[in-house]
């Protein structure tokens, strides 16, 4: 459990140690055609902190921690980042999910950072959910997820879809997700002339595998491994579940 916290730990660092703020230079360096390399990275990783298991939480379920996503480089277009000298960037979020009825979740999170508020949420639908007679089988969700981003130099809306399996075993939940994002950011504020007001829309893929670890009562710890876009990085979660 221990090496398990560090390694979160390490993952969070890693997100921001390249930069102390990944968007810092982002009013002096855009450009039109740099907008959708942007907003593709963006998206990335606000659809990273929406991955979840396939199981649902279940009435009266409730889920509360912390998530987040980690990409380890920018896309090899995206100067924006890359010319600023970031390496890895990641976005974590306070996230909490409620189960209702009909195998539907509820979930809200956001948080404030790099000078940015990022807030949303979405509806997860449990396609199938199994009980102790067919454990063997997997669980299957479908979700939709929607996020704003508002920062002084920039807007950003962004949907995600995603399609997870997982496998309720005892302790550790195997999973694997499959995940569409799709971000428009609009230029709010630029040094270059005439593109402040300028948007542009970035459409990307998500896959991930990974474990949902419950090392101890109402203890919910996961991690997966996902290429966004074809560049690796990382998925986490902790938090109380129950």
């Amino acid at each position: 459990m221990k090496n398990t916290l560090a390694f979160l730990a390490v993952l969070a660092l890693f997100a921001t140690s390249a930069r102390a703020n990944p968007l810092a230079d982002f009013q002096s360096r855009v450009r039109p055609e740099l907008i959708k390399p942007f907003a593709l990275d963006l998206g990335g990783v606000l659809g990273g902190a929406s991955a979840h298991t396939g199981r649902t939480l279940g009435m009266p379920g409730f889920w509360a921690g912390v998530v987040g996503s980690v990409q380890t480089h920018p896309d090899r277009d995206d100067r924006i980042l890359n010319d600023a000298g970031v390496k890895a960037f990641g976005v974590p979020m306070v996230e909490v999910g409620v189960g209702l009825p009909f195998k539907i979740d509820v979930v809200v999170h956001g948080i404030k950072a790099y000078d940015a508020s990022i807030y949303g949420g979405g509806l997860r639908y449990g396609l199938y959910r199994t009980d102790l007679v067919d454990s063997f089988l997997p669980n299957v969700s479908i979700s939709a997820f929607g996020d704003k981003v508002n920062h002084k130099y920039f807007s950003a809306s962004h949907g995600a879809l995603n399609a997870v399996a997982t496998w309720n075993l005892p302790i550790v939940k195997p999973f694997f997700l499959a995940g569409y994002d799709v971000t428009e950011v609009k230029v709010g504020a630029a040094t270059a002339p005439g593109v402040a007001g300028m948007k542009a829309t970035a459409r990307g893929s998500r896959f991930s595998a990974g474990v949902d670890v419950h090392p101890l009562p109402l203890i919910s710890l996961r991690g997966a491994y996902t290429l966004r876009h074809g560049i690796p990085g990382f998925d986490f979660g902790l938090g109380a579940q129950f």
